[in-house]
């Protein structure tokens, strides 16, 4: 499995993200391939790589496997500023649309045969509560805190996701809410539209709940 990620999308993530480094340093390829090793092998984290798999990982004679610090490191290279837009009412709301990755999902998704270039499909698109505790949660109009990224599929393949949160004017995080799902719905459509017209895939048909029936 490890191989047929390094021959299929290893180059098209190295091709969209470009170069990590031009000497002896691991590739984003490589970096990304570390990681899905854990979850080809059964593995439950990163930590895994280190802790169980670097023994017979670094036995493939071309694979290079990178250890569980480098992961999350390179990871983080990858963040990309948000976008922030302003309500009506004064209050900010930050979207991530990790443009750059969300063309890299749909490249990928082509290398690999799963998507066909040319091929009209039918897409759905909804927001997605994630309810968590981590530090950068915001509260849900669900009554909890979490993430609710507005995510676009073709069958059970995403093809497009942005994350939304929000903060308060006064920037507190007692007052922090995520925006409304129909909040600059139009913005994230068309961006994940064109990522998709762009690569020659061809929506017949979308399908959307209500809560993008603002207009």
């Amino acid at each position: 499995m490890r191989e047929q990620f390094s021959r299929f999308v290893g180059p098209v993530i190295d091709k969209v993200l470009g170069l990590r480094c031009t000497s002896f340093g691991y590739q984003y390829s490589e970096i990304v391939g570390s990681l899905s090793s854990v979850y080809f092998c059964g593995g439950d984290c990163v930590e895994d790589v280190t802790s169980h798999l670097m023994p017979h990982l670094s036995l493939h004679p071309t694979l290079r496997t990178c250890s569980s610090d480098t992961i999350p490191r390179g990871i983080s290279e990858l963040t990309t500023a948000n976008t922030t837009y302003t309500s009506d009412t004064g209050k900010s709301y930050d979207f991530n649309t990790a443009t750059k990755l969300n063309s890299l999902l749909v490249k990928a998704l082509l290398s690999t045969g799963q998507l066909v270039a040319g091929a009209s499909y039918d897409l759905d698109f909804d927001h997605q509560f994630i309810e968590t505790e981590k530090y950068d949660a915001k509260m849900t109009y669900k009554k909890f805190t979490g993430y609710s990224p507005g995510v676009a599929v073709i069958g059970d393949l995403i093809v497009g996701i942005e994350n939304r949160d929000g903060r308060s004017a006064l920037g507190t995080l007692r007052l922090s809410k995520n925006a409304n799902v129909r909040f600059h719905q139009q913005d994230t459509l068309e961006r994940i539209f064109s990522n998709l017209e762009s690569n020659d895939i061809h929506i017949k048909r979308a399908r959307m709940d209500c809560g993008s029936c603002s207009r």
